[in-house]
């Protein structure tokens, strides 16, 4: 069963007890719904950042084995997503789920001084601690305006009124956020753009130099390295769009808060299952590509 469903049906169950029970479980519901939200948003990106970096390596090999050169280098096999900047993604996903985790701790007000420190601290740390150096270049400011919201609530009892009063902050943070992913072509320093640039500047032009290689008459080498060439844009196409599934998926988050945040639970739940739905895809998909047999380029 996929993650969402499984997180999901907890977060439903809540839903359930809000239509007839106290604020309590109404509070439960909603800061549980976006958690789920965000676990699902993050497994996305790992996916997806681990799909780019899977499928782009296995073109560089496949490449440099037809190659009569015997000099290996690094660079030969590019990443589409540095180990650095994902670990940077994870730490601002690792925010947001230390937000909506403390969140869901409101619903005891037994916790609510504890969670107050929490928020505080979390908001201190992205003003001034080490956990502002550790996040994407891109988002840092937008994280900074978040850790103030988040200092200026540390007073707030309830999730509810924490949310609304960091839900313009939150929706900058996964506003920036789904601009660094990217979402079309020609969005410089995006992640959009690091991966089309691996494709088009490093895998597809491998596969160019090995068809100019081959003989004019050479029809079965051409056709099979032509099959190659036409797989590879498929496979770049693919993954730029599931890209701009996951900047869709950060935005649904916002919505999700903001519909939170004025007691909505039910619509917050139509935008958590729309991430949801995404991030399951994503992972169907991944798996059925793995399942596939290799498709090389060698002629």
């Amino acid at each position: 069963m996929a993650l969402f469903r499984i997180i999901g049906l907890g977060v439903a169950a809540g839903l359930l007890l809000s239509a007839c029970g106290t604020p309590g479980p109404i509070i439960t519901a909603d800061a549980g719904a976006l958690r789920t939200g965000i676990a699902a948003a993050r497994q996305q990106s790992e996916d997806q950042f681990t799909a780019a970096n899977t499928l782009i390596r296995q073109r560089s090999v496949e490449w440099k084995v037809a190659q009569p050169t015997q000099i290996l280098r690094q660079g030969d096999f590019p990443a589409a997503v540095p180990a650095q900047a994902a670990q940077q993604w994870s730490a601002a996903f690792d925010v947001l789920d230390s937000y909506a985790a403390a969140l869901q701790s409101l619903v005891d007000p037994k916790n609510a001084a504890a969670t107050g420190d929490a928020i505080g601290a979390l908001g201190q740390e992205l003003n001034t601690g080490t956990l502002k150096a550790g996040l994407p270049g891109p988002v840092v400011a937008v994280f900074q305006t978040f850790g103030e919201a988040l200092v200026q609530a540390r007073a707030e009892k309830e999730a509810t009124a924490v949310m609304r009063s960091t839900d313009a902050a939150f929706n900058q943070v996964v506003g920036q956020m789904a601009i660094a992913i990217g979402r079309r072509s020609h969005e410089p320093g995006s992640l959009y753009d690091s991966v089309e640039t691996a494709w088009n500047a490093s895998v597809l032009p491998q596969i160019e130099n090995q068809y100019a290689a081959l003989s004019p008459g050479d029809g079965s080498g051409r056709r099979q390295v032509l099959t190659a060439y036409l797989q590879a844009m498929d496979a770049r196409d693919a993954q730029l769009a599931q890209l701009g599934q996951l900047s869709q998926a950060l935005l649904a988050l916002g919505q999700a808060h903001s519909a939170a945040a004025r007691g909505k639970p039910g619509d917050a739940m139509f935008w958590i299952q729309r991430v949801g739905g995404w991030a399951d895809s994503i992972r169907t998909r991944a798996a059925a590509a793995a399942g596939a047999p290799n498709q090389g380029t060698n002629p």
